[in-house]
């Protein structure tokens, strides 16, 4: 919308902020639109009702990895990845300068430092077990001792070992609570806390839509609870199971 912003400030008598005939700025706004994409993209990844910390790791990890890649693809002169900013360098034909070089690549590290500063890692130990506690390489002496002598009862459970295989980390953990309480409930210490504040912005939207104005007396709890479960009532079952009203 470059272009109709331009016409827009101008019949505003704002000419002032016109800064659309300045390569260094447009150079900029190209870069800030190309990572503040990424940035959506990842932020994107970090919402949803299935999520727990391990695939919020999962992706940080891959961003971060982007970013260490970016940094070094800028110190080579390469900037194939910042889309909108090939397309200002191709359009105005000219080179990436040394300055702008240099700036990208401080954003960039500046940017890498605060995402692994805001995200803690979790301790290597833990995550190891709760992600996959047959790993041959997880060590039964990192487990507390308390624990140890059931750890190695699931771990040495075939039918445990199987159902890993076919069922989700938080479903095979929330399965074996109930005979191997202990190991179990270290992993769902991890993995039950919401990794996002996603479910309760959801559950805050459907209480906005149906507590209005006209209904601000009205007992939400039964309503909110049908607007957010993943189950759907069968509705031909039940009106089956119904006695027809006979005629009077």
């Amino acid at each position: 919308m470059k272009d109709e912003i331009k016409v827009f400030l101008e019949t505003q008598g704002r000419k002032d902020l016109v800064h659309f005939e300045d390569e260094a700025w447009n150079k900029r706004v190209a870069y800030l639109t190309d990572i503040f994409y990424q940035l959506n993209k990842l932020n994107l990844k970090l919402q949803g009702r299935e999520t727990h910390v391990f695939l919020f790791q999962d992706s940080l990890r891959a961003f971060v990895s982007k970013l260490q890649n970016w940094r070094r693809k800028t110190n080579l002169g390469n900037i194939i990845m910042f889309e909108k900013l090939c397309g200002v360098m191709d359009e105005s034909q000219i080179q990436l300068d040394q300055f702008l070089k240099d700036e990208i690549t401080e954003r960039l590290q500046s940017l890498e430092k605060e995402v692994e500063r805001y995200f803690p890692e979790l301790s290597q130990e833990q995550e190891a077990l709760v992600r996959n506690p047959f790993a041959t390489e997880l060590d039964v002496s990192s487990i507390p001792d308390e624990i140890q002598d059931e750890f190695l009862d699931l771990r040495n459970d075939s039918s445990a070992h199987d159902l890993f295989k076919v069922k989700s980390v938080t479903q095979f953990w929330c399965t074996m609570y109930q005979s191997y309480s202990k190991v179990s409930m270290i992993a769902l210490r991890v993995l039950v806390p919401f990794a996002s504040t996603y479910l309760c912005e959801a559950g805050f939207s459907t209480l906005v839509n149906i507590k209005t104005k006209n209904r601000n007396r009205l007992d939400v709890g039964d309503d909110m609870r049908l607007a957010l479960t993943n189950f759907r009532p069968r509705i031909s079952k039940l009106a089956a199971e119904m006695q027809h009203q006979a005629p009077h």
